[in-house]
């Protein structure tokens, strides 16, 4: 291990955080990496505080009582360390304070509850430690930042953890250099088999059978390992140990000598490392990998979603987490599994194999484990090819919102957003209000606001559609009309009146701190886009920057509305939306009078038919909407169609709000709100229903017609496959809080009863088969099922998914249920 005797300088990229307290003083433990790829830990030292509102208040009265403060706690007296005076703003409005500052970020909350049983306004109270130090330090994991210091031979932090692993920096200064991202990353995944006989989830009692390993160092080197102890092949990557106890400790020792900067799961942190971790804890193998000695952390959490898995000094990087909460916005697959997401990213899948299978092949010995075995690594090398081909998202996300990639994978979009502001309100020295209480949290879940407008579509099928935009219209209406709490009835601008809200108004005259830091948001994201089009700089990480950027921005109207946020305003929800009430409805009105037909207009887009009229004349109409528009506000093109349809809403002849199936000039289908991109239909209403799309678009009707006939026929004399009938719903609450059971609930308990855990978010997969009694005692599990119920996927999954679709055509159900013809509407143009 280094040891020098003087300060001297060195830059690192810190990629994991924690803190450690000793001798009444707390420090940071910035796990980082060297240029030469060597790991080191930074130590800082940084005092935890908190705010306390001094307006009106008698200071001298209170340093005295601060001075003689003492509170009586069993453990870690927390002590008031000093406190400073300073000035920040509040909702727009100057604050004077005192930052009080504390042994150790626990006293935080402790001293602050003290003080506010005083009568005093306390602020700051709950935000992370780490995440304020970040903050203050400004620091961006996984960039360069310099540190003034020395190495410390055999640093102890006083936790008996033993040894840190790594040499051990004591920082005396600390600064970012530049926002260059760490790009030489160490991965490895882990995923694991464990013995199940029905799929049942119970650690205390089934072992783990395999623990397959991915790895890719630096130089793109790849470690790859399935861990086993039973003797059933001759793959050079599986390694056989005597028993699971000696595999666990293999594990470990895998790890330990690894040493990655990522390790990553695919929903690991509900899964795999609770898993293990319990079957350690059995064998009383400790799992100790953290760099500075510390065991693997796992959630207590009943729910499983909600839960965290952590290794100190090793980022664990669950990557369901943040396709599911972050991500997933931008892809087009209805499911989170990993062969779903992996399939859609990658264009690779998992290994077909029936995992029902698993434990009796182990309890034969059978040569057969040997394709679980390549299953289980293919798991593995999925998993570590997602958290590599998304990492330049991730470390984008972590820069712009300055927080820890362990935390920030693991957050939903409200505390993004959230983070953010944090971070841009020291910048302005802005003081964030406190989070709601409970008592104030349910008066917001009472409190609504209206949404966006719809024009509601006539049904039919129309020809040259023109579709308009408006680009990030809530982000662009915040920022051009200053809508924040600090601006919200100023004193000076009261004739400046929100449409259709008479009692709302915002300052004209003062720029207000959220639509400052959001109109940067909104600048930032063009520059990059510029970028990107003219190609100057890495174009991955531009375009996840374009992506984080555009996340973050659209994301602040809801926070406005959010009931756990702290800038809650809803005042400013409920005048976004009706500024955007108003601007399309302007548009709407602008385009009839220059003469275009509007078909159908939702909240920020219009749809116009172009007619006798030229495509320029179209273009001229956009630009002219453009010349009176405030701000950043911009309607742009966002295509062009040949042909479009436009259903009816069930049971009525009006038209569909948010459902409709456009073609493009290249043949590329644009469908909204079909049953194509939902969840709870079958894989043949699907398939059976983006056909018809595509051919009635492309003015083949008659042969959609024949198509839905053969279709139905072969559903009827039960040739369709049974993978095509399975129905996927999601379990949105606990399964005793349901009062009606559907099938999805029926079949769940049924799985209950297996022993298979069931908890909220969980997706249900059931077949309806043959035979008598309710829907729900008919729902089966896949594997259970033999013969399908024709009559409910005719009735109650294809009819119901082309039926709108024909009737626009001017064919009812009775004609698809015959080969009868009907003249329909074939000259619908």
């Amino acid at each position: 291990m280094m040891n020098h005797k003087n300060s001297m300088e060195i830059d690192f990229y810190p990629f994991d955080f924690e803190y450690k307290v000793k001798e009444d003083k707390t420090y940071l433990h910035i796990y980082a990496k060297l240029k030469d790829n060597k790991k080191i830990c930074v130590i800082h030292e940084f005092k935890p505080y908190f705010y306390v509102k001094i307006n009106d208040i008698d200071t001298q009265e209170l340093a005295k009582r601060l001075k003689n403060f003492e509170i009586e706690t069993t453990k870690d007296i927390p002590k008031i360390v000093s406190w400073e005076e300073t000035e920040k703003e509040l909702l727009g409005k100057n604050q004077k304070l005192w930052k009080v500052k504390v042994n150790y970020p626990r006293a935080v909350s402790i001293i602050s509850k003290e003080l506010s049983s005083w009568g005093l306004d306390c602020y700051d109270t709950d935000i992370l430690f780490i995440h304020s130090y970040l903050r203050d330090n400004k620091i961006l994991p996984m960039t360069l930042v310099k540190a003034e210091g020395k190495f410390q031979e055999n640093y102890d932090d006083g936790h008996n953890n033993g040894e840190l692993k790594i040499p051990a920096f004591i920082a005396d200064k600390i600064e970012q250099v530049n926002t260059e991202s760490m790009v030489r990353i160490k991965y490895l995944a882990v995923d694991i088999e464990c013995y199940s006989k029905h799929k049942e989830i119970l650690p205390e009692q089934n072992p783990i059978l395999m623990i397959g390993f991915y790895g890719i160092d630096e130089t793109g080197n790849v470690f790859k390992k399935v861990l086993t102890w039973k003797d059933y092949t001759d793959l050079d990557y599986v390694e056989k140990l005597k028993d699971e106890k000696e595999m666990l400790l293999r594990f470990k020792e895998i790890i330990n000598e690894y040493q990655p900067e990522i390790i990553t799961g695919y929903f690991s942190d509900g899964f795999d490392f609770p898993y293990i971790r319990i079957r350690a804890d059995k064998f009383n193998v400790k799992l100790d990998l953290g760099l500075d000695g510390s065991e693997l952390i796992t959630s207590g959490k009943a729910d499983r979603n909600i839960g965290s898995s952590k290794i100190k000094g090793i980022v664990h990087i669950d990557i369901f987490k943040f396709i599911r909460y972050i991500f997933g916005k931008n892809l087009k697959t209805d499911s989170y599994s990993l062969d779903a997401v992996a399939s859609e990213i990658l264009g690779s899948k998992k290994h077909e194999v029936d995992l029902s299978l698993l434990a009796p092949a182990w309890d034969n010995n059978s040569k057969e484990l040997e394709k679980f075995a390549e299953y289980n690594l293919q798991d593995a090398k999925l998993t570590l090819e997602l958290c590599e081909k998304l990492m330049p998202d991730i470390i984008e996300f972590s820069k712009i919102v300055g927080l820890p990639i362990f935390d920030l994978i693991r957050m939903r979009f409200s505390k993004l957003v959230e983070s953010y502001i944090l971070k841009r309100a020291i910048e302005y020295n802005v003081l964030a209000p406190n989070k709601p209480g409970k008592a104030e949290i349910e008066q917001r879940f009472e409190e609504t606001y209206q949404g966006g407008f719809v024009y509601e579509p006539t049904p039919g099928m129309y020809k040259d559609i023109i579709v308009f935009d408006f680009k990030s219209l809530y982000p662009t209406i915040i920022t051009a009309h200053n809508i924040g709490p600090e601006s919200l009835k100023c004193d000076c601008c009261e004739e400046d009146i929100v449409p259709e809200k008479e009692e709302y108004w915002f300052c004209t005259k003062k720029k207000a701190f959220l639509p400052v830091v959001l109109e940067n948001l909104i600048l930032r994201r063009s520059e990059v886009k510029k970028l990107i089009k003219e190609k100057k700089g890495e174009v991955k990480s531009l375009e996840a920057r374009s992506y984080a950027l555009k996340i973050l921005a659209n994301s602040f109207y809801g926070y406005m509305g959010f009931f756990g946020a702290r800038w809650y305003c809803l005042e400013c929800a409920r005048s976004t939306t009706a500024y955007a009430r108003d601007y399309i409805k302007k548009t709407i009105d602008q385009a009839i009078k220059k003469g275009f037909k509007v078909i159908y207009a939702d909240t920020d887009s219009c749809f116009l038919l172009l007619g006798d009229k030229k495509r320029e004349e179209a273009f001229a109409f956009m630009y002219e909407i453009n010349l009176d528009l405030p701000g950043q506000m911009e309607l742009e093109y966002e295509g062009q169609y040949p042909r479009g349809i436009f259903v009816a809403a069930k049971g009525s002849d009006k038209g569909a709000k948010k459902k409709y199936a456009l073609i493009d000039q290249e043949g590329r289908m644009k469908i909204t709100g079909f049953e194509t991109v939902r969840r709870n239909w079958s894989l043949l209403a699907k398939e059976v229903q983006k056909k018809v799309l595509g051919l009635v678009l492309n003015d083949k009707i008659e042969e959609s017609l024949n198509y839905v006939r053969e279709t139905i026929k072969e559903l009827n004399s039960g040739k369709v496959e049974l993978d095509k009938l399975i129905i996927k719903t999601q379990i949105t609450k606990e399964l005793s809080a349901y009062s009606s059971i559907g099938p999805h609930v029926a079949v769940a308990l049924k799985m209950e009863d297996k022993g298979i855990k069931i908890v909220p978010g969980m997706v249900v997969q059931y077949i309806i088969t043959k035979g008598t009694g309710l829907i729900r005692e008919k729902a089966k599990l896949p594997e259970e099922v033999k013969e399908y119920d024709a009559n409910y996927y005719l009735n109650n999954q294809l009819l119901p998914s082309v039926s709108s679709i024909f009737l626009v055509l001017g064919y009812k159900e009775e004609d698809l249920l015959n080969e009868g013809k009907q003249e329909g509407l074939s000259k619908f143009f």
